[in-house]
C-alpha cells in the first residue's frame, strides 16, 4: 500500500492584493501519494506557485493543516520549516536559481554545506550526479559559461544531491526551446522515478502529461483532477 507523503485538510489561503482579499484556496482537501509524480496545470495567477511555496514551508496556509511524512507544518516555526525543508525537499525553478559567483561543483554542493552532510560519499554522490546528466566535465565551470539547457541539469543535481523525498519544480522547462526541454524533463523524471521520489511540477508543457501519474489544475479555489489537459 502506498502512503501519503503529502496531505492538506481544510486548506485555506487568502491574500490581500492593493487593499483586497483575494482567494485562491478554500477547505482544500488533497492526497499526494509517496512516489506519484504529480502535475499542477492551470492559467497564471491561478495559485500555482503557491501551492508550491505552501507544501515547501515557504509560505503558510490561513486555515487548515499541511502534512508531509505525517509531519504537521503548521505546528512548527519558520527556523523549525526551514530546517525540515532543507533536509527532505528539492527545488527546480524554472530560471536554475545557480549562484553565479560559486562554480558548479560548489552550486551542487551547496544544499549539503547548508546542512552539514559534506563528505567524502556526498562528494562522490555529486560527481555520480553530473555523469548521469551528462555535465560532469562542467564542474569547475561558472554558470555564465553554461547554456541553459546545461544549467537546468545542474540545477535537477542540485535538487537530488542531499537525497530529499520530494521534489518541487516550477515551470523548470520553461526557459528551454522544445528539444532541450525534453531532454531535461526526461532526465528529471527517470532520476526522479530511478529514486522512489515524489514530485510535484508546475508546468504549461503539454508534453510532461505523458510521464505524469496525476493530473491537478486549480478551480473554484480547490484542487481538481483531470484525465488530460483542457
Amino acid at each position: 500500500m502506498t502512503l501519503p507523503i503529502i496531505e492538506f485538510q481544510g486548506l485555506s489561503k487568502t491574500y490581500i492584493e492593493a487593499g483586497r482579499s483575494h482567494l485562491v484556496f478554500n477547505q482544500v482537501d488533497t492526497i499526494i501519494k509517496q512516489g506519484e509524480f504529480t502535475v499542477l496545470v492551470g492559467k497564471s495567477g491561478s495559485g500555482k506557485s503557491t501551492l508550491l511555496n505552501l507544501i515547501s514551508g515557504i509560505d503558510c496556509a490561513d486555515k487548515g493543516v499541511i502534512k508531509i511524512k505525517d509531519q504537521s507544518l503548521s505546528g512548527m516555526n519558520e527556523n523549525q520549516r526551514t530546517l525540515f525543508r532543507r533536509k527532505n525537499i528539492g527545488f527546480v525553478f524554472q530560471n536554475y536559481n545557480l549562484i553565479p559567483t560559486l562554480s558548479i561543483m560548489d552550486n551542487l554542493l551547496l544544499p549539503l554545506e547548508l546542512t552539514g552532510q559534506i563528505n567524502e560519499a556526498s562528494i562522490e554522490r555529486a560527481h555520480d550526479l553530473l555523469d548521469k546528466l551528462s555535465v560532469k566535465d562542467r564542474s569547475n565551470y561558472f554558470p555564465d559559461k553554461l547554456s541553459g539547457g546545461e544549467q537546468q541539469r545542474i540545477a535537477i543535481a542540485r535538487a537530488l544531491i542531499h537525497e530529499p523525498e520530494i521534489i518541487l519544480a516550477d515551470e523548470p522547462t520553461g526557459n528551454l526551446d522544445e528539444e532541450t526541454g525534453q531532454n531535461v524533463l526526461s532526465l528529471l523524471d527517470e532520476l526522479v522515478r530511478e529514486a522512489g521520489l515524489t514530485m510535484v511540477m508546475v508546468t504549461h508543457s503539454r508534453d510532461v502529461i505523458g510521464l505524469a501519474d496525476r493530473v491537478l489544475t486549480i478551480r473554484d479555489c480547490k484542487l481538481v483532477e483531470l484525465d488530460s489537459f483542457e
